[in-house]
């Protein structure tokens, strides 16, 4: 008799992190030399870590290292991110930060997960390359966009009108043309980098 893992009967939570993406490899140079960088400096502790702790019992928490986040590639995180599919069950929650918003949105427009999806969740998700850094092969068009390929039940977009990094005008941008999704607006969480994102852990003990 087989005996399943205890953490495979529990729903499953899947994050996507952020990333930069680049059109070019002078592009990728000028980006890092303009960084500061400071070896004494505290790890800051993350809303995805205390999301995972406070989840931990009821969920099952997965945050995949998707390849070369400092010069992303759509192709390589879609070659990456298929590892896990046959492991997805009905229910997943996914949540996507940033460019991993970008991804996910683009990935289930074109792609059909063989599960249902209870929640998507993208935090100031990258959507198009109107007025924003280089995303690479990680926009989407949306005068084209025809929807999901995959069975979304919700899918909540989150963002702040002081995001200097991913404007608040591509979650707004993709609303316009997926008046399904949910908006949640914010004016003082810039890019969401705090440690605690206690408004998106409320909608997902809805699920």
């Amino acid at each position: 008799m087989i005996v399943q893992n205890m953490e495979q009967n529990k729903p499953q939570i899947i994050y996507i992190q952020g990333g930069d993406a680049f059109e070019n490899k002078e592009d990728l140079y000028a980006s890092l030399r303009s960084r500061s960088y400071d070896i004494y400096a505290p790890e800051r502790a993350t809303w995805k870590t205390t999301l995972f702790i406070n989840f931990a019992d009821t969920h099952f928490c997965y945050r995949p290292s998707m390849p070369n986040p400092w010069w992303a590639n759509y192709e390589a995180w879609k070659i990456w991110f298929e590892k896990m599919v046959p492991q997805f069950n009905d229910g997943l929650i996914l949540i996507g930060h940033s460019l991993g918003g970008g991804f996910l949105l683009r990935y289930l427009s074109e792609n059909q997960l063989p599960v249902l999806v209870a929640q998507l969740h993208l935090v100031a998700p990258v959507v198009d390359a109107i007025a924003c850094e280089d995303i690479g092969e990680f926009k989407i068009d949306l005068a084209t966009w025809s929807g999901f390929a995959t069975d979304i039940k919700a899918v909540h977009l989150w963002h702040s009108s002081d995001d200097t990094l991913v404007p608040i005008h591509h979650s707004e941008r993709f609303q316009a043309v997926y008046p399904a999704a949910t908006l949640h607006r914010f004016t003082n969480r810039g890019h969401f980098l705090q440690e605690s994102f206690l408004e998106l852990e409320a909608v997902i003990k809805l699920a």
